[in-house]
């Protein structure tokens, strides 16, 4: 039926060669618009598969918006699909004989990658092209240092819109991801701070940042409340302090009110500034995105946001809201760097904010991942059961999981590539090595259902040979 072929030989999924072959087949137009596809049951008893595989397949393409359903009707090919031959012909190729290519199967739970595969490459393009056509001369140039003028008020009125920030276009920053916006903070305000309090565990590179332009680096521990400011008690004046408060990485928690509160006191006490890494807020799943910290304490937080999570990392588009009285200091280390993000790119990302299509995206992503998260927490669940937990509010693409009876030993976790499967510890994160032993994070975002589902059981096979070492260590009492 529809010239589908599975093979043994390939070591993928029913459902994987399945989504791959309809996905050549409507973009090479084999499978036109308005298509309607067989009924689950009668493909599947033509194929000689499981029902379950082909409905896995229809919802998972359906995601992708390569199909939709039509209640009553069926399922139909989409509309708006350009013809390309080539795009995903990767996935089902034959390796070469004795090329070594088992890293190609490998599936990766590495967190903080997004979909890539439902980047709004059509509208991307336009905006583009028209930013090209329609450039002034100034815009083929390095342009302002701080940023376009348009982006940095499209950027004002979205932040306004989405989160609750109130300020003003001259507050904005633009700068070549969050990466180079720490960068940037970390030079201009050297000559103030030399010290940074830090999350325990965060995200390495941040961390890395600061300590190779010689800060001295606090580790302050996280618990399900985010932060423990707790223990900044005695913080005195020039210490800078880092948070994610919205959702924090990689624990998944959110800093409460009342740390808030705290937090924002000690920095008026000291003078203190405290940075908001503010990365994937748009993506929480129960009620509304919780609000940023710098909406209680303007002019002591300094917002970092990027579009590498909303719409793709390679646009290295992200921006900073600074407290007025440090504008002047931030703009002037920019000049002097010579740090200038793209003024085409800037251009044609205004536009595309201002026309609505980030805001459609978002809201499309946020139910697309939403799903992801249920469907990898009810793999784990239905693989490992009572043995393992989920921690981390519902939100971003990545939570953190905890292996019962793996915290008495260092499990070897790098080792599970060699099931085909990629996990990623809490340790990696951390500045004390060891701590962490039976946590680990697992990223969803860029991974497609069929590919969650593989992962896991691959994963517990994994497991499975490693636990009984564990309980028998325990139980030895050694």
């Amino acid at each position: 039926m529809l010239g589908i072929r599975f093979e043994s030989s390939q070591g993928l999924s029913l459902t994987r060669q399945l989504c791959a072959q309809l996905r050549r087949q409507i973009e090479s137009g084999q499978l036109p618009e308005g298509f309607r596809l067989p009924p689950t049951r009668k493909m599947a008893a033509e194929l000689s598969i499981s029902r379950n595989v082909v409905m896995e397949s229809y919802e998972q393409l359906m995601a992708e918006g390569y199909l939709i359903s039509r209640v009553g009707a069926g399922t139909f090919v989409a509309g708006g699909i350009k013809e390309n031959t080539d795009r995903r012909a990767a996935e089902n190729e034959k390796p070469v004989s004795g090329q070594d290519d088992a890293s190609e199967d490998v599936i990766d739970f590495i967190a903080g990658a997004p979909d890539l595969a439902l980047f709004p490459r059509k509208q991307w393009g336009k905006y583009l092209q028209q930013a090209v056509r329609d450039a002034e001369y100034t815009l083929l140039d390095y342009g302002d240092v701080r940023g376009d003028t348009e982006l940095r008020k499209a950027i004002a009125d979205y932040l306004f819109r989405m989160k609750g920030i109130q300020c003003r276009s001259e507050q904005i920053i633009i700068v070549s991801g969050s990466a180079e916006g720490f960068l940037l903070l970390s030079k201009a305000l050297s000559a103030a701070f030399h010290s940074l309090c830090i999350e325990e565990p965060t995200v390495d590179f941040i961390r890395d940042i600061f300590k190779h332009m010689n800060y001295r680096l606090v580790p302050v521990p996280v618990d399900r409340h985010g932060m423990n400011v707790e223990s900044l008690d005695q913080w005195e004046a020039g210490h800078l302090v880092l948070v994610t408060p919205s959702h924090q990485f990689p624990t998944g928690s959110v800093l409460s009110i009342q740390r808030r509160q705290r937090i924002i006191e000690m920095a008026e006490r000291t003078g203190n500034y405290i940075m908001e890494d503010d990365y994937d807020s748009e993506f929480r799943f129960k009620g509304i995105p919780v609000p940023p910290l710098q909406t209680l304490a303007p002019s002591r937080v300094i917002h970092v946001g990027t579009f590498s999570k909303t719409l793709s990392p390679g646009l290295r588009i992200g921006y900073l809201v600074i407290p007025k009285q440090l504008v002047e200091t931030v703009s002037e280390m920019k000049e002097q760097l010579h740090l200038h993000t793209p003024p085409i790119l800037q251009r044609a990302l205004a536009r595309f904010i201002q026309d609505g299509h980030l805001d459609r995206h978002i809201h499309r992503m946020k139910a697309i991942y939403k799903q992801k998260r249920a469907y990898l927490v009810g793999q784990l669940h239905e693989c490992f059961g009572k043995d393992m937990s989920v921690h981390g509010d519902e939100a971003g693409m990545h939570v953190q999981v905890e292996f019962a009876g793996s915290d008495s030993v260092q499990v070897p976790w790098e080792e599970a590539i060699r099931y085909g499967v990629k996990v990623h510890s809490v340790d990696s994160y951390s500045l004390l090595p060891g701590a962490y032993p039976g946590k680990l994070v697992f990223g969803y975002g860029h991974l497609r259902l069929d590919e969650i589902r593989v992962g896991i059981q691959r994963l517990k096979q994994f497991i499975a040979g490693q636990f009984p070492v564990i309980h028998e260590k325990k139980h030895s009492g050694s």
